[in-house]
């Protein structure tokens, strides 16, 4: 799939509810979000520390032996880009821009997005969209922010997993200690020939610039470049381009 600058809306009005959001760019719930069996769930600041944390109540009822339980567990972080709703824009077919609230699941991956503040918010699948001004286009069926175009397009891959800190509590600790906590990493990958190859590892990644290895290599060297980070490898690809391109 070529990387297409005119960003397309599929699938706008999906069936698929998410809950409601309040001004509070924290505080809403997603009715749909659960994960181990809760009934409801909600992104909440800390106001102790002011870690953004993840809060899923529970409300499990026995028939069998009568009984019922309500708790609510809370976790470290949240599945969502940047933990929370922000301003974003999609483009239709035609170009046009349309702007929502939206919120990004690096987790599952999905897209929400919010036409109205009093209404709930849907799933969408659009081709790209842009987010908190980082611009993620669709390859392969997953989302991957687009951090540099050139000769070598070069891709940013979300994301996340949620660790669990004991099997065996039952619900929310007095102690304030966290359920588990939700772990973002990234990963970087070049479009080639419309397939998406993630980058290969130290010296390696050197032979993507064929005869002009030699200046790259000396361009890092000479510039202390960290070619584990995001600005490192933008860098070293625009000093590529202007090898390939030179004014």
């Amino acid at each position: 799939m070529k990387l297409s600058l005119t960003f397309m809306l599929l699938f706008l009005f999906s069936s698929q509810v998410f809950g409601q959001i309040t001004n509070n760019k924290y505080d809403y719930f997603l009715r749909k979000m659960q994960i181990a069996g809760s009934s409801d769930s909600k992104i909440v600041v800390n106001k102790k520390n002011g870690d953004t944390t993840f809060q899923a109540y529970y409300n499990s009822r026995d028939v069998v032996n009568n009984t019922h339980q309500e708790f609510t567990k809370t976790y470290k972080g949240t599945p969502f880009f940047k933990n929370g709703w922000y301003k974003g824009k999609i483009s239709t077919e035609s170009g046009k821009d349309m702007e929502f609230l939206m919120a990004f699941n690096v987790q599952k991956n999905e897209l929400y997005i919010v036409e109205d503040i009093n209404k709930d918010a849907i799933a969408i699948k659009p081709e790209a969209f842009t987010i908190m001004g980082h611009h993620f286009s669709k390859f392969e069926n997953a989302y991957y922010e687009v951090i540099h175009i050139s000769k070598n397009t070069l891709l940013k891959e979300h994301s996340c997993i949620l660790h669990s800190s004991s099997t065996d509590k039952t619900g929310y600790e007095a102690s304030g200690d966290y359920e588990g906590e939700f772990v973002k990493s990234s990963k970087f990958f070049i479009l080639k020939d419309e397939s998406v190859i993630q980058l290969p590892r130290s010296k390696n990644f050197l032979n993507l610039f064929g005869d002009k290895k030699p200046l790259v290599e000396q361009y890092v060297k000479a510039n202390n470049i960290n070619l584990k980070t995001e600005n490192g490898l933008v860098s070293t690809f625009k000093y590529y381009d202007s090898l390939e391109n030179p004014q």
